[in-house]
C-alpha cells in the first residue's frame, strides 16, 4: 500500500506543477465564473429559498459538469504515454512493481488532481452564495453530495478512458474523438440527432441531478417526469463499471506488451 500511495502522491504533485494544468483550468474557471456566476448574483431576486437548496446546488454542480470533465479528459490523455516516451516504464518495470498497482495508483492521482480545481470552484460558489446573503450555510451540503454524485462519477470514466484509448490510438486522435463523443453521447437531443445521451450511458451527471436533485435539464432523456433513484444508481453503477474495466483492459494490455518484450 506504501508503493500505491506513493505513486498516487507522485502523480497528483507532478499534475499540479504542470503549468498549463492551471492555465487550462484557470480559463475554464474564469469563463465560469465571468458568464454564470457573477450573473447570477447580482440581485437579490436570485435569494436560494430554503425550499430550493437542493435544486440550486444539483444545477450549479451539474452546469460546471458540462465541460471540466471534457477538460480532464484531454489533460489526462497522455499520462501513460508520457511515462513511455520518457523511459520511465522500463525503471518501474526492473522495480518490484506490478502493472495493477502502477495503473491505478496513477488513475487516483490523476483523478484526484482533476477533480481538485473543480471543488475549489464549487465551494468558493458556495460560499460566495453565503457571503452575499444569496443562501445559507446549509447550502454547503448538497453541493458536496452533488460534487461526489454528478462530478465525480464522471471525472472517473473519463479519466480512465483517457487513460488507456492513447495507447492504442494516437494522442491528437483520441482528444479530438472524445470530445465529440462527450458532446454526442451526453448532450444532444435523441429526438433531434441519434445518440446515447437519453440511455443508462449517459456520464455528465444527468441522472443523478433529475433523481437526486430535482432538476429536469430539457436537453435529454424523458424530460417529462425525470429519471428515478433507481435509474440514477444503475446509471452510476455503469458509469464507474465502465471506469474500472477500461482501466483493467488497461493494465491486461501493458501485461501483454511486456511479454512481447
Amino acid at each position: 500500500m506504501s508503493t500505491f500511495y506513493g505513486l498516487a502522491r507522485h502523480e497528483f504533485g507532478m499534475s499540479l506543477r504542470r503549468p498549463s494544468f492551471w492555465v487550462a483550468y484557470g480559463l475554464l474557471c474564469g469563463f465560469y465564473v465571468v458568464s454564470i456566476l457573477i450573473p447570477s448574483m447580482d440581485s437579490a431576486s436570485d435569494l436560494i429559498r430554503p425550499g430550493r437548496i437542493w435544486p440550486q446546488a444539483g444545477h450549479i454542480v451539474f452546469m460546471y459538469n458540462i465541460f471540466l470533465p471534457l477538460l480532464a479528459g484531454i489533460l489526462a490523455a497522455d499520462r501513460v504515454q508520457r511515462d513511455g516516451r520518457a523511459g520511465m516504464r522500463e525503471l518501474q518495470r526492473g522495480a518490484p512493481l506490478s502493472n495493477r498497482v502502477y495503473i491505478f495508483a496513477k488513475f487516483a492521482g490523476v483523478l484526484l488532481s482533476v477533480l481538485l480545481p473543480m471543488l475549489v470552484l464549487i465551494l468558493a460558489s458556495g460560499l460566495a452564495l453565503i457571503a452575499l446573503g444569496l443562501a445559507t450555510p446549509p447550502i454547503l451540503w448538497p453541493l458536496l453530495l452533488a460534487f461526489v454524485t454528478i462530478a465525480l462519477p464522471s471525472h472517473a470514466f473519463v479519466v480512465s478512458f483517457s487513460m488507456a484509448f492513447p495507447m492504442v490510438l494516437p494522442l491528437r486522435v483520441y482528444q479530438v474523438l472524445f470530445t465529440g463523443y462527450w458532446f454526442w453521447g451526453n448532450m444532444l437531443n435523441p429526438r433531434a440527432f441519434p445518440t446515447i445521451s437519453d440511455t443508462l450511458l449517459n456520464t455528465i451527471g444527468q441522472y443523478p441531478l433529475q433523481a437526486f436533485f430535482g432538476v429536469i435539464v430539457d436537453s435529454t432523456g424523458p424530460v417529462q417526469i425525470g429519471f428515478s433513484p433507481a435509474q440514477a444508481a444503475a446509471n452510476l453503477a455503469i458509469v464507474l463499471t465502465g471506469a474500472l474495466l477500461a482501466l483493467l483492459g488497461l493494465v491486461r494490455y501493458l501485461d501483454w506488451l511486456e511479454t512481447r518484450v
